[in-house]
C-alpha cells in the first residue's frame, strides 16, 4: 500500500522537461560585429575579390595606356572622348539585356567567358603597338569590343555579390569591393605611369591581359552555393529541338527584360536611386578621362604626372572606401548620399580651375573620396532594396552609368576644345551640385534612407 502510494505521489511530480524543449526564453547568442574585413573571411567571396582587384589592376593600367597612347597620337580631347565613346555605346544599348541573362545562367562561368575575351582583345591591341600597326580605329573597335563584354560582365560582376555573403554583410562587401577596385587606382595608375617610361605602352598592355588572365583564374576558385542563384535553373524547352530551345530562351528572356523594367517603373525609390547614379556619373567622371589633357597642357608634368594625378584619385576613394566598410549597416545612408554628392561636385569645380600641380594632387584626393562614396552607398541602396531573383536586371540599368561616364567624355571633351578642358570639367561640377541640390528639396525621402 505504502509503495503504491509513494508510486502515484511520485507519478504526480512533475517530469524533467527534455533537453532543448524547456519553455524559458533563452536569448539567442549576438551576431558577431561587422569589421573591416569581415567578407573576407566568406571563401567564396575572397576570391571573386582577388579577381576583382586583379581585372581592376588591368583596367586601371589600360586606361592610363590607352588615354596616353591616343593623346600622343592625336593631341586631341575629342579623339579620347571618341575612344570613351565608343566604350560605352554597347552598354547603353544592350545593358538590359546582359541583366536578363545574368539572371538566367551561372554568373560565375559568365564572369569567365568575358574576362578570358577581354585579355585577347587586349593582347591583339599590344601585339599592334609592338608590331607599330597600330592605328586609331584599332581603338575604337578594341573599345566597342570590351563595352560589349561588359554588357555581360558588369551585371554578373555586381548581381553575385549577394550570393556570396549573408544579407547583414552586403554593405561590408560591396564597400570591400569598392575598396579593390579603388585600391587599385592608387597603385595600378601611378605604377603604369613608371612602366611607361621603362617599357613603353605596348608592354604596359602585356601586363593588362596578364591581370585579366589572372582575374578569370580566381573565378574558377568560386564555388556558388546551391540555391544562390536563384533565377537559374533548367528551363521548360530543355529537351526539345535547337531551334525551339532557342526561340524559347528568347522568349524568356524578353520576358525577364520586361518584369525588370516594369518593376523599375513602378519603384519610385529605385528610380531615385538609379537617377542619383547616372547624373553625377555622367558629368563628374568624364573628367578622369581628360586627365592626359590636364597633365600635359594644364599641368605640364608629362606622363609620369599623369599616372600621379590619378593615383591621387584612387587614394582619396580608397580611404572612403575603407572608412564606409568600417561602418557596418549603420543607418541614414540616405542622408550620407547626398553629402558625399554634393562633395564630390564642388571639389570637382576647384580641380577644374586649379592650375597648380600639388594642389590639383590634393583635390583630387578628395574628388576620389567623394565619389567613390556615393557610388558605394548608392549601390548598397539599390541591391539592399531589390529582389534578389530582380538583380541582374536591375543592377544591369545601374550599369548603364558606366556607359554615360565614357560617353560623357566626348560632349565634355567637344566643350573642352571650345572653351579649355579646366572650364569644362568645373561645368561638369557645376551640374552636379545643382542636380543634387534638386534631390534634396524635390526627394525629401531619400535623405531618411537607411
Amino acid at each position: 500500500m505504502k509503495n503504491r502510494d509513494g508510486d502515484k505521489r511520485m507519478s504526480e511530480l512533475p517530469r524533467p522537461t527534455p533537453l532543448g524543449e524547456s519553455q524559458i526564453e533563452v536569448a539567442p547568442p549576438p551576431l558577431p560585429r561587422i569589421t573591416t574585413f569581415t567578407s573576407l573571411r566568406n571563401r567564396n567571396y575572397l576570391w571573386y575579390w582577388l579577381g576583382q582587384v586583379a581585372f581592376f589592376a588591368g583596367l586601371q593600367m589600360n586606361i592610363v595606356a590607352r588615354g596616353w597612347l591616343v593623346w600622343i597620337m592625336t593631341r586631341s580631347a575629342f579623339d579620347i572622348g571618341i575612344v570613351s565613346f565608343a566604350f560605352g555605346v554597347p552598354i547603353l544599348l544592350f545593358s538590359v539585356f546582359g541583366g536578363a541573362i545574368a539572371d538566367r545562367v551561372r554568373k560565375r562561368n559568365l564572369l569567365i567567358v568575358t574576362q578570358a575575351f577581354n585579355a585577347i582583345v587586349t593582347l591583339v591591341i599590344a601585339i599592334l603597338i609592338g608590331t607599330g600597326r597600330i592605328e586609331f580605329w584599332h581603338l575604337v573597335i578594341a573599345a566597342v569590343l570590351i563595352g560589349f563584354s561588359f554588357v555581360f560582365n558588369g551585371p554578373a560582376r555586381q548581381a553575385i555579390i549577394p550570393e556570396l555573403v549573408r544579407s547583414r554583410e552586403l554593405l561590408n562587401a560591396i564597400a570591400l569591393n569598392s575598396t579593390g577596385m579603388n585600391l587599385t587606382r592608387v597603385v595600378a595608375p601611378a605604377i603604369a605611369g613608371a612602366l611607361l617610361v621603362f617599357i613603353g605602352i605596348a608592354g604596359v598592355y602585356y601586363i593588362v591581359v596578364a591581370c585579366y588572365v589572372a582575374a578569370a583564374a580566381a573565378l574558377f576558385m568560386i564555388s556558388v552555393p546551391k540555391g544562390g542563384e536563384e533565377g537559374v535553373g533548367v528551363p521548360l524547352w530543355a529537351g526539345a529541338s535547337d531551334q525551339s530551345r532557342s526561340r524559347g530562351l528568347a522568349r524568356a528572356i524578353w520576358a525577364d527584360l520586361v518584369e525588370g523594367l516594369s518593376y523599375i517603373r513602378h519603384s519610385p525609390l529605385i528610380l531615385s536611386l538609379l537617377a542619383m547614379a547616372f547624373i553625377p556619373l555622367a558629368f563628374g567622371l568624364p573628367y578622369m578621362n581628360l586627365l592626359p589633357v590636364f597633365a600635359d597642357e594644364v599641368l605640364h608634368v608629362g606622363k609620369v604626372g599623369f599616372g600621379m594625378l590619378i593615383a591621387m584619385t584612387g587614394a582619396g576613394a580608397l580611404v572612403a572606401s575603407l572608412v564606409i566598410a568600417s561602418l557596418g549597416d549603420f543607418r541614414r545612408k540616405g542622408m550620407l548620399l547626398l553629402i558625399l554628392a554634393l562633395g564630390f561636385g564642388i571639389t570637382l569645380v576647384v580641380f577644374g580651375i586649379s592650375h597648380s600641380f600639388a594642389l590639383s594632387m590634393a583635390i583630387l584626393v578628395a574628388v576620389g573620396a567623394g565619389g567613390a562614396g556615393y557610388m558605394t552607398i548608392n549601390n548598397t541602396l539599390i541591391q539592399s532594396n531589390v529582389p534578389v531573383r530582380m538583380m541582374g536586371r536591375v543592377m544591369s540599368i545601374y550599369m548603364v552609368t558606366f556607359a554615360l561616364m565614357p560617353m560623357g567624355t566626348l560632349p565634355i571633351g567637344a566643350l573642352a576644345e571650345v572653351i579649355g578642358v579646366s572650364y569644362a570639367v568645373a561645368a561638369g561640377g557645376i551640374l552636379i551640385v545643382l542636380f543634387t541640390l534638386a534631390v534634396v528639396i524635390l526627394r525629401p525621402s531619400l535623405r531618411k534612407l537607411e
